[in-house]
């Protein structure tokens, strides 16, 4: 140890004497090093940071899929029947657990206010192993009707209930029913583990109620697949027994039930990061490749650098310096050069780690656990280490066999400028346009990508639409009531000046809410579990219009489908088309939800009496699916989300909709606003996020290539000044001596576009699930970087070029 750092005391105050070449070789490689710093901290922090429960490992998520379709990554909802089933048949699981988002409007204590509800199982705290700190967790008795609990928040029972420590055991008032409060949680805690916090958790009690006799409670309703599953593992017991134990749970039901719901379970981390891992990986990916190519930078540095000190480097041979301890100098050097990289790499990750965290949507997975905590700062010096050593030991072990006659020589120059070191700056050249032209074919790929997406057709107008959401008492509206109450605040909010169209709708296309709900054409019926289902939207009249849905044929909702009219609905044309070809599908009836119990029994069959365009959900790189339609008076499942379609800024309306809604229902809060182009925008979030990193790091590749492009042939112009002043004496022009230097660089250029883009051909594989309308091999890419490489190759070179060609030829023979 003693050694290594008397090397890196000497190798200091040799680069200390250097100020120049050591500034341009800490922030070489600051660029790379804090690139890899910033990108890791938000890979550490949303893929490998264990969750914050007790054994994260042991947690899996249970979702279900469609048997009549291919088998899919199991992340899809289940029913509360189905989650039954599982918790009671199951061999592999120690608990199991379920959860569903809700929103709620507390009342009774001051102003109204919103809160983020979530309904959990009883058992869910248990299995997390969370105990409150504050009264106690759920029972199990609690999960039945009457039993209406509630757990807080940390943050909210310090927000709303100034932390008062006597809040155990009184009443809130939600949505104007009341709740006991039963506890409060540690601090920190949230579940689910998502952006945008939970207030309150309460159980599934409310959902085994209904308030119409008529109507069958959530939690009783198999074909309604709403609910998220959660459990963890028995000690010893791996997750393919886990799935294969739920496939025959999952038979069994199908044959008592004759359902085609099938289950399957993946870790719980892997569930909740989604479709976050790949692009992650593939930045992590891009800046490792940036550091390479930082890497060369310096080591051509190092190189030229080396060209000066071939002296002391043979005196020191000289006076009985094995080659090995030069070699170890020569690294020192280069860890010293790396660990100050390190340093300020550290401080630009820390200083830009915020910048590159709001690129993303909000609804990045983790987004509050990303951090430059211990674990990253080891990862930064042990990769500051690492490529210390990488660009620092070629170069030593070139420059540490001096060949001794020439280089005590007074000037000379051929010891240090040998053939092996022209071939290592040459292949330093090629590796790293190699590398670029990578980066640049994968960013390309993905700006194109992401251009399309953009301008994808949705269906739908997004422009001046917005939107909000409400929540009405449970016990103050019986359905008849919310629907007059929906009607009026419609009018009312048509009558402002600037709106020129208003509604609602549940859900709200591009959110991540999607109903999905089964049906039967009465024409040509199935047996009940062979049901098709489709995508479901309960929508006002107006709807079509406002957001400027285009009819197809038939009509759309209007003053007509009132809540005692004839049922109806409306199709899309992909429904139309796939289930009525070469057919009218005007006229034709079908029975909505059989069997699901997600609908009163009196309005499961319907009329189909318009067709609409097809309009695209949260996933806009999946084409449009089919959906279909039925008019909010006769399904009146609660407030819808308005969507109020504007002349000008719709954000202008946001006051006077709070005032028509405050003056209608002081209890009434409107939360949730947003415009239909921020839904848009957080759809696009991740493409936009990952074309625009992987360019800016494609970039700053394509400028550190240049810079080392640059370097080497204005060494190699120097190293050939006596030629090129031969080359003139016998004849050569400047226009010869121009062609000749250029034609080096485009020598190295050219082989290291070859050589990137057949591994591009390899590599942009990876990328073929993050492009939309793009293949991986698109030649218009390819082309593009190509171009682009051969002019930032002209640029690089030409200034050098241009040197050599003014060098005078008397100068130039003096020159040794």
């Amino acid at each position: 140890m003693q050694p290594l750092l008397q090397d890196l005391r000497y190798g200091l105050r040799i680069l200390w004497k250097s100020p120049g070449f050591t500034a341009v070789a800490v922030l070489t490689l600051a660029l790379g090093i804090g690139a890899n710093t910033a990108i890791f901290s938000i890979v550490n922090g949303v893929l490998l940071r264990p969750l914050p429960f007790a054994n994260p490992g042991q947690l899996i998520s249970i979702g279900g899929f469609d048997t009549r379709r291919a088998p899919a990554i199991p992340n899809q909802a289940v029913s509360y029947p189905d989650f039954a089933d599982v918790r009671a048949r199951n061999h592999s699981f120690t608990d199991v657990a379920a959860y569903l988002d809700n929103e709620y409007t507390l009342t009774g204590a001051g102003p109204s206010l919103h809160v983020n509800a979530e309904f959990v199982s009883a058992s869910l705290f248990h299995l997390l192993g969370i105990q409150p700190v504050l009264g106690r967790g759920f029972l199990a008795s609690e999960d039945e009707p009457g039993h209406l609990v509630a757990a807080l928040s940390d943050e909210f029972w310090r927000r709303h209930f100034n932390g008062d420590t006597t809040v155990v055991g009184r009443p809130v008032n939600l949505n104007g029913r009341t709740y006991t409060i039963i506890g409060v949680m540690p601090a920190g805690f949230q579940f689910p583990v998502r952006t945008q916090a939970r207030d309150i958790w309460l159980t599934f009690s409310r959902l085994a109620m209904t308030d119409d006799p008529k109507d069958t409670p959530m939690t009783a309703q198999r074909g309604n697949e709403s609910l998220r599953v959660v459990a963890r593992l028995k000690p010893g017991v791996a997750l393919d027994q886990a799935n294969a134990d739920l496939s025959s749970i999952a038979r069994a039901l199908a044959a008592e039930y004759n359902s085609h719901a099938g289950l399957g379970a993946r870790y719980h981390l892997e569930d909740l990061v989604g479709d976050t891992r790949t692009p992650l990986l593939v930045l992590f990916g891009a800046v490792g490749l940036v550091l390479l190519i930082a890497c060369a930078n310096v080591a051509n540095l190092l190189l030229a650098r080396a060209s000066g000190r071939g002296r002391e480097i043979a005196i020191r041979a000289a006076l009985g310096a094995s080659r090995g301890r030069v070699i170890r100098q020569l690294v020192a050097e280069s860890l010293a050069l790396s660990l100050a990289g390190a340093v300020v790499g550290i401080a630009a990750a820390s200083s830009t780690l915020t910048a590159i965290l709001n690129l993303y949507p909000s609804n990045l997975p983790r987004a509050q656990e990303v951090n430059i905590d211990s674990r990253v700062m080891l990862f930064t010096v042990g990769l500051a280490i690492a490529t210390g050593i990488i660009f620092g030991l070629a170069p030593a072990m070139q420059v540490s066999k001096p060949n001794l006659s020439e280089a005590m020589r007074e000037g000379g120059r051929s010891g240090t400028a040998s053939r092996g070191h022209n071939r290592l700056r040459s292949g330093l050249v090629v590796a790293q346009t190699a590398l670029g032209v990578t980066l640049l074919i994968g960013a390309g790929l993905l700006i194109r990508s992401f251009n399309r997406l953009s301008h994808a057709d949705l269906g739908f107008n997004p422009a001046h639409v917005l939107t909000a959401s409400f929540d009405l008492s449970e016990t103050r509206y019986n359905p008849d009531q919310q629907d007059r109450f929906v009607q009026e605040l419609f009018n009312r909010i048509r009558a402002l000046p600037g709106v020129t169209a208003a509604a609602g709708a549940i859900p709200l296309p591009l959110n991540d809410d999607h109903f999905v709900i089964s049906f039967n054409l009465l024409d040509h019926p199935v047996p009940e579990a062979n049901e098709p289902s489709s995508g479901f939207y309960d929508v006002a009249p107006g709807f079509f219009e406002t957001m400027q849905i285009p009819l197809v044929r038939g009509r759309t909702f209007d003053g007509r489908d009132q809540r005692n009219s004839a049922p109806v609905m409306i199709v899309t044309q992909e429904f139309a088309r796939k289930y009525f070809p070469n057919e009218d599908p005007i006229g034709k009836r079908v029975k909505i939800g059989a069997g699901d119990g997600v609908a009163r029994a009196s309005y499961k069959t319907r009329e189909i009496v318009g067709v609409v365009g097809d309009i695209r959900n949260s996933d806009l790189v999946k084409p449009a699916a089919a959906a279909y339609y039925v008019p909010l008076p006769q399904l009146m499942w609660g407030p819808p989300t308005l969507t109020i379609r504007t002349q000008g800024d719709p954000n202008n309306i946001t006051g006077e909709i709070r005032k028509i809604l405050a003056s209608m229902d002081p209890d009434a809060p409107l939360y949730d606003v947003r415009t239909m182009e921020d839904y848009l925008a957080l759809d696009l979030g991740r493409a936009r996020f990952q074309s625009v990193l992987l360019g800016l790091f494609a970039g700053i590749a394509l400028l550190l290539t240049a810079v080392g492009l640059y370097g080497v042939m204005s060494f190699t112009v120097v190293q050939r000044t006596s030629e090129i002043g031969i080359r003139m004496a016998l004849g050569a022009n400047k226009k010869d001596v121009l062609r000749m230097i250029l034609a080096r660089s485009f020598s190295m250029t050219g082989l290291g576009l070859l050589v990137g883009i057949l591994g591009a051909f390899a590599l942009t594989r990876l990328l073929s699930s993050l492009l939309y309308e793009v293949g991986p091999a698109d030649p218009l890419t390819f082309v593009a970087v190509a171009l682009i490489l051969g002019t930032v190759s002209l640029l690089a070179s030409y200034v050098p070029a241009w040197r050599a060609a003014k060098v005078d030829p008397m100068v130039a023979l003096r020159y040794e």
